[in-house]
């Protein structure tokens, strides 16, 4: 059904135009006793007019003085309903979350303006924007990795914009499916902080971390109680020990020599 027929769309103008609940009613009975027995409106139209009526009566008082809402050309979209993805393992969810939330994917000053999910959610815009230099993941696929919801996802997105940390371009398709949002970071502290900080969470396979890795790059162990002294002082040591000249070196591989291919004592 592409257009409402013309007794059908003056049914809905009624419809929108009614002011209690017994008009409501009144109209209903009209529509399957006298419209629809005679052909004057269709099957579809009248489940329409019918679906209509029920959104506009109220649970408890009167009706809702708004319309349902602006009559479109089509009735029915041509596209499926969205269908709200369920993660099949919450206790992993929740342990992407909590890991990706209590990264360092953000300078301390703006992670504390965030919840834990919506840190999880920028942390994944941050590993994308570090290694692709702009961030196209649809929403549903950032809410997969990071352990949340699609709301969480939509609520991060709105309240970063808002303090001026990332620009959305939205791409929209007439007639068709719009394409993702390209999201990039505006903020120049955050920026900086991921170019010169720790390597920013991406997940290789987008599900959950390798053991032993964090993101797509493995854990590096450094103290970090570890002087700059010290780490100078072994560069220094190593630098010279390079450097040594030549003759030494080949005396000290001749002494090494003669220790290994000597007989010890004892031995006859």
């Amino acid at each position: 059904m592409n257009a409402l027929s013309t007794a059908a769309a003056a049914l809905y103008e009624t419809v929108n135009s009614a002011t209690s609940p017994d008009e409501l009613n009144s109209l209903l009975e009209a529509i399957w006793r006298r419209y629809w027995p005679v052909g004057a409106i269709s099957d579809d139209e009248a489940q329409f007019l019918a679906g209509a009526i029920q959104k506009r009566k109220p649970q408890r008082g009167s009706v809702a003085q708004s319309p349902i809402g602006k009559l479109h050309a089509r009735v029915s979209s041509r596209f499926t309903t969205r269908q709200r993805p369920r993660s099949p393992d919450r206790q992993a969810s929740r342990d992407r979350r909590r890991t990706l939330g209590s990264s360092s994917a953000m300078p301390p000053t703006m992670r504390a303006m965030f919840t834990e999910g919506q840190r999880a959610v920028l942390a994944i815009v941050a590993g994308e924007i570090k290694h692709h230099g702009v961030c196209d993941l649809p929403y549903d696929k950032i809410a997969a990795v990071a352990g949340v919801c699609r709301t969480t996802v939509q609520t991060a997105m709105h309240e970063a914009r808002r303090l001026g940390f990332i620009h959305i371009t939205e791409r929209p398709r007439r007639g068709r499916k719009n394409l993702t949002n390209l999201i990039r970071i505006t903020s120049t502290e955050w920026a900086t902080w991921i170019k010169r900080g720790p390597g920013a969470h991406r997940p290789a396979t987008y599900g959950l971390p390798v053991a032993g890795q964090i993101g797509s790059k493995a854990v590096k162990m450094a103290s970090p109680t570890k002087s700059t002294d010290l780490i100078e002082e072994e560069a220094l040591r190593e630098s010279r020990w390079r450097s040594r000249p030549e003759s030494l070196t080949r005396a000290s591989e001749r002494r090494l020599l003669t220790r290994v291919t000597s007989p010890k004592h004892g031995e006859s």
